[in-house]
């Protein structure tokens, strides 16, 4: 399930949450740095993807198991999701919401680039095997906090 949607217009700039967005097929979100080309590894083509995606799950695991807080939101991904394995739509195709698709690029790490920026140096400790993925918008359509996030048949 979608638990929150962040998006930011440039990669220095803060990360704004909604409650619903609309995906694009080919683009990714809204004025997100990722569709307008102004994110930090835009134009690199191993790292650009529409969508971006982090399971809610670590973070709190990190909180329980180590006393320590890190907001879900410093890793700068679009979708925060909860009750899903990310791993397993790596390759897949998968639905949010009644109408968007989307495929599962690859496994989305936390880079250097955000540890520099944030100051969390624990963030590759904890949190570098859990962090999601990457993925391409397919088909458009709205996409809600509370939807659900549904594995399509290969």
């Amino acid at each position: 399930m979608i638990t929150a949607i962040l998006t930011s217009p440039e990669s220095k700039t803060p990360m704004i949450s909604h409650q619903r967005v609309e995906a694009i097929a080919g683009t990714g979100l809204p004025d997100d740095r990722y569709a307008t080309g102004k994110g930090f590894y835009t134009g690199v083509v191993e790292w650009d993807a529409h969508v971006t995606l982090i399971e809610l799950e670590p973070f709190e695991s990190l909180a329980k198991e180590h006393g320590g807080e890190i907001d879900p939101a410093l890793l700068r991904r679009n979708f925060i999701t909860t009750g899903i394995d990310l791993n397993s739509l790596i390759g897949r195709d998968f639905k949010i919401g009644p109408h968007a698709v989307l495929h599962g690029r690859k496994a989305w790490p936390p880079c250097l680039h955000i540890v520099q920026r944030t100051g969390r140096k624990e963030i590759f400790k904890y949190l570098a095997r859990q962090t999601g993925i990457g993925a391409s918008v397919l088909t458009g359509g709205p996409i809600q906090v509370g939807d659900a996030i549904q594995l399509l048949p290969e």
